[in-house]
């Protein structure tokens, strides 16, 4: 048994005789994230939205929330989120399996959860009450990229100290307002085992200065990585601070850090230089190795609803410091969005997205820094996990271009699709990354469909890419993949 393991079961045994509703909303539902961002917009969420997973008191409220006088895509909206909360905190165990299968498993992730492999079966029962929760999940995989064939995935175990939730597992992270991709923290590698502190409901505090923060959303983890890497069981470090400082503005704050490993700084003062951000080489005197103390990103995030006018519509943005200078990020990565809503007379709500992300540094300038964005010269690996970039899913030298459409009929039913054009690796430099260690362009598309049947629900998703590499030589890829999730 793996010590990431060890240390799961452990706390499921610690934690598992004061719980019996899971303590989070977790990430990958898009269905799930459109409800409870359409919900956010109108104000009946006062959250922030965009740190996920998101704990389920950060939404509780929704309880008392009177939405008779909302638009009709507002009530259903409602409506979805409420029945969630009722199976949710019910208080009982609850069971449930997943299987699901994929021809050629889709590479670039987005938010919404995708097969990772060939063949997937995924059995999970979890729990919880007043004082946390947890999740226990089992992968069987076919196949598997990284020799994985028995995976914890989407397991954690919460315990709740007051308005704090502490969780160990391994959950996917979400930390940005992209819909098909974060520069910093995102679902493309597997999620790092780590142990987790983080607010439980985010309400805003009545102290001086804080309460112009409006509520806010502190959370800080420390994982750890896999051990076959050039500096095995480097640690992972992340912390995350979002606010509300106006019911339409929410803005995020980031860092995340990789520390430690075999054959580098370990200690206790090398811990405060990296918190610090004194982490450069040569910042201090025990900091005189390859890369220093740490491999450190932060930067900043922002989601505005209506800034002019009163139309429904949102403009967000993200930048990334792929290092630091003077204790603030610099050599940025960036993404943009603009997303709409509304509902079609009769027919459907809808949500559109358009997003922009580019991942060569210092991207406005002419010309930018290549094999620089995920790379670092200590942790030659660069920041990833089981050879997936932790951000972005292009990983490094990348541009995205990417155009959504989310469709939520009368019924419940869920379509999902996906326009988009992909320039991988834009110097030609092999990297180290699985998805981008060669120059190439994909143009491209994706339709899924989800709905309930007989007390199943079932997703179905295909999709395709025209790509060419940099020798000119064209090819259309296809894709597919069908899942199916039962609760007992």
């Amino acid at each position: 048994m793996t010590h990431e393991r060890r240390l799961w079961v452990a706390l499921t045994l610690l934690f598992a005789g004061t719980v019996s509703a899971g303590a989070y909303l977790p990430q990958g539902d898009a269905l799930l994230r459109q409800d409870v961002q359409r919900l956010a917009d109108h104000g009946l969420i006062t959250a922030p939205t965009t740190t996920w997973p998101l704990p389920l008191n950060a939404v509780a409220s929704l309880r008392e929330a009177d939405a008779a006088g909302a638009p009709a895509s507002v009530q259903r909206a409602h409506g979805r989120m409420l029945r969630r909360l009722n199976v949710a905190q019910a208080n009982r165990l609850r069971a449930g399996a997943r299987v699901a299968v994929a021809a050629e498993p889709q590479q670039l992730r987005t938010f919404a959860d995708t097969p990772r492999e060939q063949g997937e079966l995924t059995v999970a029962t979890e729990g919880g009450a007043e004082r946390g929760g947890f999740r226990l999940a089992v992968t069987g995989v076919m196949d598997p990229r990284d020799d994985r064939h028995t995976r914890l995935d989407g397991s954690y175990a919460a315990l709740r100290l007051g308005n704090w939730i502490v969780s160990a597992g391994a959950q996917d992270r979400w930390w940005g307002p992209g819909w098909d991709g974060s520069l910093i923290l995102g679902n493309n590698a597997r999620p790092v085992p780590a142990v987790s502190i983080e607010r439980d409901n985010p309400e805003a505090t009545d102290l001086p200065v804080i309460r112009w923060l409006g509520p806010w959303q502190l959370t800080t983890f420390l994982g750890q990585l896999e051990r076959d890497r050039e500096a095995p069981r480097t640690s992972l470090f992340g912390m995350r601070l979002s606010v509300r400082p106006l019911q339409g503005l929410e803005i995020g704050l980031s860092r995340t850090a990789q520390w430690g490993g075999e054959g580098r700084p370990e200690g206790a003062r090398s811990f405060w230089n990296m918190l610090v951000g004194r982490s450069n080489r040569g910042d201090t005197d025990g900091s005189n190795i390859a890369g220093g103390d740490a491999n450190q990103l932060a930067g900043y995030d922002l989601r505005w609803v209506s800034p002019v006018g009163d139309a429904p519509y949102a403009l967000y943005a993200q930048l990334i410091g792929e290092d630091e200078a003077g204790s603030l990020p610099y050599q940025y990565i960036g993404l943009a969005g603009l997303e709409l809503w509304g509902t079609w007379p009769g027919t459907a709500d809808y949500r559109v997205h358009f997003e922009v992300a580019d991942t060569v540094v210092d991207f406005f300038r002419d010309p930018p820094s290549y094999n620089v964005a995920y790379e670092h010269g200590g942790y030659v690996d660069g920041y990833r996990y089981r050879g997936r970039s932790l951000g972005h899913a292009m990983d490094g030298d990348g541009l995205m271009l990417s155009l959504g459409l989310q469709l939520i009929t009368a019924g419940g039913d869920h379509w999902r699709i996906l326009l988009r054009h992909t320039e991988q690796n834009r110097d030609g430099t092999r990297r180290h990354a699985e998805i981008s260690s060669d120059k190439a362009t994909f143009t491209g598309a994706d339709v899924a469909y989800g709905f309930d049947w007989q007390g199943n629900n079932i997703t179905l998703s295909a999709g395709a890419d025209y790509s060419k590499d940099r020798n000119g030589d064209t090819d259309i890829d296809t894709r597919g993949w069908l899942s199916i999730t039962r609760p007992f």
